[in-house]
């Protein structure tokens, strides 16, 4: 059930992690919510454009930012991942309690170059039962199973 797109998805933009991670922009910088809520959000169109108001490359992607913006629209991410209904996963648990970097569920997106096409991993019980056991971490039903 978790987390797989089995097509391409047509993303908003072909954003390039590697191009703003090499220029100092960290994972929380865009996704809210990473480090303080359970859930990391995917970036709007404010987020996107509190840099790229102006130019900063001939980029077409960055100028369909701009579109994006000057519409009044916002940019429809295609989510890769989710949990099933009946499960809880906080990101904050994860990245701020336990200290995982983002990439031992996501991958290393800072190596890409364009949308991903598709889940790093598959979230699945015994993945995340095999996770926690690797690291040693409580797999307590309720504490996911709510």
């Amino acid at each position: 059930f978790v987390g797989l797109q089995h097509t391409a998805p047509k993303q908003p933009i072909a954003f390039n992690h590697a191009k703003h991670v090499s220029n100092g922009v960290a994972c929380a910088d865009c996704h809210a919510g990473v480090q303080t809520q359970a859930k990391a959000t995917l970036p709007s169109v404010d987020v996107c454009i509190s840099c790229h108001q102006v130019a900063l490359t001939n980029s077409a992607e960055e100028e369909r930012v701009r579109t994006v913006a000057a519409a009044g629209q916002e940019l429809n991410w295609v989510q890769l991942t989710r949990t099933a209904p009946h499960v809880f996963f906080s990101h904050r648990r994860h990245v701020a309690v336990a200290h995982l970097p983002c990439a031992e569920c996501h991958g290393f997106m800072e190596q890409a170059t364009k949308p991903p096409d598709r889940a790093f991993r598959v979230f699945t019980m015994a993945a995340c039962i095999g996770c926690h056991q690797q690291h040693r971490v409580n797999a307590d039903c309720n504490d996911c199973h709510r």
